[in-house]
């Protein structure tokens, strides 16, 4: 190893597929601290461009600075890598690139690349410490072949791991499930692009009367947000269903927006036209003008039958919005970022009746969708990016507890 910790400052290598949007902050702010020296070792140059999402059945082009603001390196052949899969995040020139900044510690995402692999493999030949943050659940079942083999493969693969960050509740569960002690675990939220977020809090009343007078709604119009792909997996379809069905048993009225695109799109459209349903259609909304989409709703809607722990969550919260969530969803818990009875209520996946009933509750109820919305605000706080960088900080302190040998 060529170099070594500066003075007073450990040094920390993440190793990660691409520049993705919603790490670029925690960079960032890791950049800033005043005793971690930061560098991200990027494999490719995917994300940088614009691209074409299938799921999302649009050309992506993010409206953000990525690279600003943290060291990085983009390992050799990343202009060559098109996918982001196994067997193609697998940069040979990794473990030099590691050997010439010399970490104190390695931190990656889940083990489903290669480069994962390589990166633990380094962080043991040079007893380094091997950091995994991951955002897994329990909530979708495992039965079947693929659960026997993530029963016999994790508990290996975690083995050679010496911390482990949870993003929430659900995912220290996953952890613990699979044989994790409690004092190897350390809570670091994923992050979202807070300065960018909070900075829509005095923006709030201006958000709602602009989206409104863009949909050609009345002032106190009451929406329900959806934000994501409008794909079968996470079910937007759901949301419709239920608003219409209120719609037509005489309840409070309230407008699904939905702020995506994807495989679901023009069967909702036609859908929506057919029943005259109370339901607008953003398409794909980019970052800059998201954060002014949640401030002008009533609440998030989030029915999807799978999703470990979707920051949409976060972004909501830190806007003061009640949530809504299916049981699927691993950002509920009760020191996380979705909290039932407290800032979300809960309904069973694909019960339309049941997600109904759950909107009319806070449409109908101005009081209670204020205190969600408080503590909403108040949860955000908690679980701020302060809080991610304070477990990254304590599991770098924790190092590697004397198990190697």
């Amino acid at each position: 190893m060529t170099q070594s910790s500066t003075a007073g400052r450990r040094r920390l290598a993440i190793v990660v597929s691409h520049p993705i949007q919603h790490f670029v902050p925690l960079y960032r702010a890791i950049a800033a601290t005043e005793d971690i020296e930061l560098r991200v070792f990027f494999a490719s140059r995917i994300g940088l461009q614009s691209y074409y999402d299938p799921e999302m059945k649009t050309q992506i082009a993010w409206s953000m600075d990525m690279l600003s603001g943290y060291d990085h390196v983009f390992l050799p052949g990343a202009d060559a890598i098109t996918a982001v899969d196994f067997r193609s995040i697998n940069s040979p020139g990794l473990a030099a690139a590691l050997d010439a900044f010399g970490p104190d510690a390695v931190m990656i995402y889940g083990y489903a690349q290669a480069n994962a692999l390589r990166a633990i493999h380094w962080a043991r030949r040079n007893r380094r410490n091997a950091m995994m943050i991951s955002d897994s659940e329990l909530r979708r079942p495992r039965t079947g072949l693929l659960g026997r083999i993530k029963a016999a493969m994790i508990p290996q693969i975690y083995a050679r791991i010496d911390n482990f960050l949870s993003v929430g509740d659900c995912n220290e569960a996953y952890y613990r499930h699979y044989g994790v002690p409690a004092d190897r675990i350390f809570r670091s939220p994923f992050t979202i692009d807070e300065d960018r977020y909070r900075a829509q809090l005095t923006q709030k009343d201006a958000a709602r009367a602009a989206l409104r007078r863009e949909l050609g709604l009345a002032d106190d119009a009451i929406l329900a947000l959806f934000v994501g792909k409008l794909s079968a997996r996470k079910r937007p379809a759901d949301l419709l269903a239920a608003v219409t069905r209120l719609r037509d048993a005489g309840g409070p009225l309230v407008h699904a927006v939905f702020a995506g695109n994807g495989e679901e799109m023009a069967a909702m459209q036609a859908a929506a036209t057919r029943d005259g349903a109370p339901a607008h259609f953003l398409g794909f909304v980019n970052v800059d003008r998201l954060p002014s989409i949640y401030a002008a709703s009533d609440m998030l809607v989030h029915p999807s039958e799978a999703d470990p722990h979707p920051l949409i969550c976060s972004e909501a919260a830190c806007l003061g919005l009640p949530m809504l969530l299916s049981d699927r969803i691993g950002a509920e818990g009760p020191t996380d970022i979705a909290r039932a009875g407290d800032n979300a209520l809960i309904f069973p996946v694909a019960d339309v009746d049941a997600l109904s009933g759950r909107i009319a509750e806070l449409a109908g109820d101005p009081d209670r969708r204020a205190q969600m919305s408080a503590r909403s605000l108040a949860i955000f706080d908690e679980l701020d990016v302060q809080r991610s960088i304070d477990g990254i900080r304590r599991a770098m302190i924790a190092g590697l507890r004397g198990r190697r040998g």
